[in-house]
């Protein structure tokens, strides 16, 4: 089985705290999605990573959750990564 890494990045002051880190490098296999490296996060870091990022179900992201991979936001959580890429974690911001 060939694995490759990825850099998680943070970038929500809530989640940061939450998880209790700026980022971090994840081993995931070879031909993983974004889902798979939530899921990952999810086992490192607790079932609460898992409620905050996707809806019931995991099928898609909680409302106000973005994911940018390679710093270009991406629609779904079933998008291929690849070794070396930059999986952001950002919150939109509301209000005026």
């Amino acid at each position: 089985m060939s694995y490759i890494k990825v850099k998680v990045k943070y970038l929500a002051p809530y989640i940061k705290n939450l998880i209790g880190i700026d980022e971090e490098f994840i081993e995931i296999e070879k031909g993983s999605t974004i889902k798979d490296v939530i899921l990952k996060l999810v086992e490192v870091h607790g079932k609460h990573v898992l409620t905050l990022l996707l809806k019931e179900g995991e099928k898609d992201l909680r409302e106000g959750i973005l994911i940018a991979l390679n710093d270009i936001v991406v629609q779904s959580i079933n998008h291929r990564v690849s070794d070396g890429d930059i999986i952001s974690i950002l919150i939109t911001v509301n209000g005026g």
